[in-house]
C-alpha cells in the first residue's frame, strides 16, 4: 500500500514539476516575440482493479500544448499585410507630396514669370536686354521641369530598390518556413508536437505576411503559402525563390518573377512573371500601388502640362515673326510619346503614336493589345478602350494618333506613354532673344488722313495666314458701310472686293481674309480707311507677345476646363489629397492591426499575473505531493520496524 502512495505522490510531483517548468517557461518568454502561451495537458493514471474497486494510480502529464488560435494568427497576418501595405504606399506618397510642394509656387511660378516675362518683351519688342532677360525665365522653368522629372526618377529607382530589398526578405523568410515545414514533419513522428519550432514558423509567416499579401493552406503539418493569383510559393518542404527581373512592359520599372530553381540563366520566355494586378498587401503591395496608381500618373499628368505648355507656345511664336523679320520658330522642345513593345510579343508588329494636337495632349499612359482581330487600346487612368479594326492602321485616341504596322501575334501587347519623357526632355529651343516671335505679320493702321472715331485693333493671325496684298477698308458714311479693296469675310459672310460691307457703329465687325483678323469699332467718319498690312520688321510691334502672354489664361486643358497653370495646381492638389487619404487609411490600417494583435495575444500571449498564480498553485502542489512521499515513505519505515 505505501508502495502504492509513494508513486502516486511521485507521479503528482513529477506533473507539478512539468506545471512549474512550462510555467517558468511561459514567463521567460514572455516578451519573446511569436511566442505562444504553453499549458500542461493532465490525465489521470489508469486504475488498479481490487475487490474493493478500482484504486487510483496518479496522474499523468499527456502534453504541453500551445494555446493557438488560427482563426486570430490569420487575422493578424491579413491585418499584418494590409498595415504594411498602407504604410509603404504613405510613405513613398508623403515623399512625392514634400516634393511637389506648394500649388502656387515652383513651377506654377515659372509659368506665371514666364508668361509675365513676354507682356514685358510686347511692351518693348526692340529691347534686347528684355528678351534676354526673357530667355532666362525660360530657362528657370526648364530647370524646374527637369528638377521635376529627376524627382520622378529617383523615387521610381526607390520603388526598383525597396522592391529588391523587399524580395530579398521574402526569400529569407520563405525559405525558414520551407525549412521549419521539414523540421517539425521530422518532431512530429514521435507523437507530440515540436512548439518551439511551430511557434517559429507562425513568426516567420507573419513576417513574410508583412511582405507580401500570402494565403497559407495547411496539410499534413506543412504550412504550404501561396502568392498572388494562387502562385506557390512554398509547398511542404520546397521553397519557390523570388527575383526582381525588369518589366516585360515597361524596362524602367522592376517587376516580380520566381527565380530558377537550377540557378540557370532565364530568359524573356521562360521567366514566370507574377502579375503586378494580384501582388496585393505587404510591403510589396503597397510599392506598386503607389507606383501604378500615384507615381506614373502624376508623372504622366506633369508631363502632360510640359507638353502643352510647348506646344501652345512654339504654336503662337510661329504665327509672329522674330526680331530678324522671320517667321517664329519653336522656342522650346519636349519629349514625344514613348513606345514600349512588351518583352513577350511574338510576332514583328510595331505601334507608333503622335500627338493630334500637342497643346491638348492625353494626361495618362495607354496599352494596344491585339486579341487576334482587332487592336485593343486602353487608357489605363480611365480605362477607356477603344479598337483599331483591320484593315484600318491607326486611329485617334483623346489627342492620340495610334499607328499599327507589321504582323502582329495574338497577346502582343504595347505600352504607350505619350506624355512621362516630356519632364527629362523639357528645354528651350534657344538661347537667343532675337527669336522670339514678337511681332504679328500684319499690322494695323488709321490712315493719317481719317477724322472720325473709329479705330481698329491688332491683327491676329491663325495658322496657314497669308496677306498676298495689304487690305485696305473704306468707309461710306451715307450707306453705313465699308468696302474692302480684296475679299474679306464677316461674321462668317463672305463679301467680294467693292461689295457693301454693314456697319453697326454699336457693335463694329471683325473682318478676316486669309487666316488674318482684325476689328473695327467706333464711329468713323466718311472716306475714312482702315489698312491691315504685312509687317515689314520685328521691332515695332509686339502683339504675338501679347498674344503669347495671354496664353496664361487659355484653358486648353483638362478638355478646355483649366489652364496651364490651374492644371499644375490640380495635380498638386490631387497629390496633397491622396497623401492625406492616405495617411488616414495607414492610421486606420495600424488601428485594426493593434486591435487584431491585442485579441491575439489575449488567448496566446502569456499573462503574467495568471502565471504568477500558477507559480503559488504548482508550489503548493508540490509541497503537497512532496509530503505524500513523506508520509509514503514513513509508513514503509514501520512496516519494516514491524517485520524485524
Amino acid at each position: 500500500m505505501s508502495n502504492n502512495i509513494f508513486s502516486i505522490g511521485l507521479s503528482g510531483l513529477n506533473a507539478d514539476q512539468w506545471g512549474l517548468t512550462t510555467t517558468g517557461n511561459n514567463i521567460s518568454n514572455a516578451a519573446t516575440p511569436g511566442y505562444t502561451l504553453e499549458k500542461v495537458s493532465y490525465t489521470e493514471s489508469s486504475g488498479q482493479y481490487t475487490a474493493s474497486g478500482y484504486l487510483g494510480n496518479g496522474v499523468q502529464t499527456a502534453a504541453v500544448t500551445r494555446q493557438y488560435s488560427q482563426y486570430l494568427t490569420t487575422h493578424v497576418n491579413n491585418t499584418t499585410s494590409s498595415s504594411s501595405a498602407a504604410t509603404a504606399k504613405y510613405t513613398m506618397m508623403a515623399q512625392l507630396n514634400n516634393l511637389v510642394g506648394d500649388p502656387t509656387k515652383g513651377i506654377s511660378t515659372g509659368i506665371s514669370n514666364y508668361f509675365s516675362g513676354l507682356q514685358t518683351v510686347a511692351n518693348n519688342a526692340s529691347s534686347t536686354s528684355a528678351r534676354q532677360s526673357f530667355v532666362s525665365s525660360a530657362q528657370t522653368l526648364a530647370d524646374q521641369f527637369n528638377a521635376a522629372g529627376q524627382q520622378y526618377d529617383q523615387l521610381s529607382q526607390s520603388v526598383n530598390t525597396q522592391l529588391s530589398s523587399a524580395v530579398t526578405q521574402i526569400n529569407t523568410y520563405s525559405q525558414q518556413i520551407a525549412d521549419l515545414n521539414k523540421q517539425i514533419s521530422t518532431a512530429t513522428a514521435g507523437g507530440q508536437l515540436p512548439n518551439q519550432l511551430m511557434d517559429q514558423r507562425d513568426q516567420a509567416v507573419t513576417n513574410l505576411s508583412s511582405m507580401i499579401g500570402v494565403s497559407v493552406v495547411q496539410q499534413n503539418g506543412n504550412y504550404n503559402v501561396f502568392v498572388g493569383n494562387g502562385q506557390p510559393l512554398i509547398v511542404g518542404g520546397t521553397q519557390y525563390g523570388l527575383q526582381t527581373v525588369n518589366s516585360p512592359s515597361d524596362p524602367s520599372e522592376l517587376t516580380i518573377a520566381f527565380a530558377s530553381k537550377d540557378s540557370s540563366t532565364q530568359t524573356t520566355a521562360n521567366t514566370q512573371y507574377l502579375d503586378n494586378t494580384a501582388l496585393s498587401g505587404g510591403t510589396v503591395g503597397g510599392l506598386i500601388d503607389f507606383r501604378t496608381n500615384t507615381l506614373d500618373p502624376a508623372q504622366a499628368k506633369l508631363g502632360a502640362i510640359a507638353t502643352s505648355f510647348a506646344a501652345q507656345v512654339n504654336d503662337q511664336n510661329a504665327l509672329g515673326i522674330d526680331l530678324n523679320g522671320k517667321a517664329g520658330g519653336d522656342l522650346f522642345t519636349a519629349g514625344s510619346p514613348s513606345v514600349y513593345a512588351n518583352a513577350h510579343n511574338k510576332g514583328t508588329g510595331t505601334v507608333s503614336a503622335s500627338f493630334t494636337d500637342a497643346s491638348q495632349p492625353p494626361t495618362s499612359d495607354w496599352t494596344v493589345s491585339y486579341d487576334g482581330s482587332s487592336y485593343n487600346v486602353t487608357d489605363t487612368s480611365s480605362k477607356a478602350i477603344g479598337s483599331i479594326t483591320p484593315p484600318a492602321t491607326n486611329g485617334t485616341f483623346s489627342g492620340l494618333k495610334i499607328s499599327v504596322s507589321g504582323t502582329m501575334q495574338k497577346g502582343d501587347s504595347f505600352t504607350i506613354q505619350p506624355t512621362r519623357s516630356s519632364l527629362d526632355n523639357f528645354a528651350p529651343a534657344t538661347t537667343n532673344g532675337a527669336a522670339i516671335a514678337a511681332a504679328s505679320p500684319a499690322v494695323t493702321s488709321s490712315a493719317t488722313a481719317n477724322t472720325g472715331f473709329g479705330s481698329i485693333t491688332s491683327a491676329t493671325v491663325a495658322s496657314g495666314y497669308s496677306l498676298p496684298t495689304d487690305i485696305a477698308l473704306t468707309y461710306n458714311a451715307s450707306a453705313g458701310s465699308f468696302t474692302s479693296n480684296v475679299d474679306v469675310s464677316v461674321g462668317g459672310t463672305s463679301y467680294t472686293a467693292g461689295t457693301t460691307i454693314p456697319y453697326n457703329s454699336s457693335k463694329g465687325i471683325t473682318v478676316s481674309s486669309n487666316g488674318i483678323s482684325a476689328t473695327i469699332t467706333g464711329k468713323p467718319a466718311n472716306s475714312d480707311v482702315f489698312n491691315i498690312s504685312a509687317n515689314k520688321d520685328g521691332t515695332s510691334d509686339g502683339s504675338n507677345a501679347t498674344a503669347m502672354s495671354n496664353l496664361v489664361s487659355s484653358k486648353l486643358m483638362s478638355g478646355g476646363t483649366d489652364t496651364l497653370t490651374s492644371a499644375y495646381a490640380n495635380y498638386v492638389n490631387d497629390i496633397g489629397n491622396q497623401t492625406n487619404q492616405m495617411k488616414s487609411t495607414s492610421t486606420s490600417q495600424t488601428a485594426l492591426l493593434n486591435q487584431a494583435t491585442s485579441a491575439q495575444q489575449s488567448v496566446q500571449g502569456v499573462n503574467l499575473n495568471e502565471e504568477a498564480a500558477n507559480l503559488m498553485q504548482y508550489q503548493q502542489l508540490y509541497q503537497a505531493n512532496s509530503k505524500v512521499i513523506q508520509i509514503a515513505s514513513s509508513l514503509f519505515q514501520t512496516i519494516l520496524g514491524a517485520l524485524n
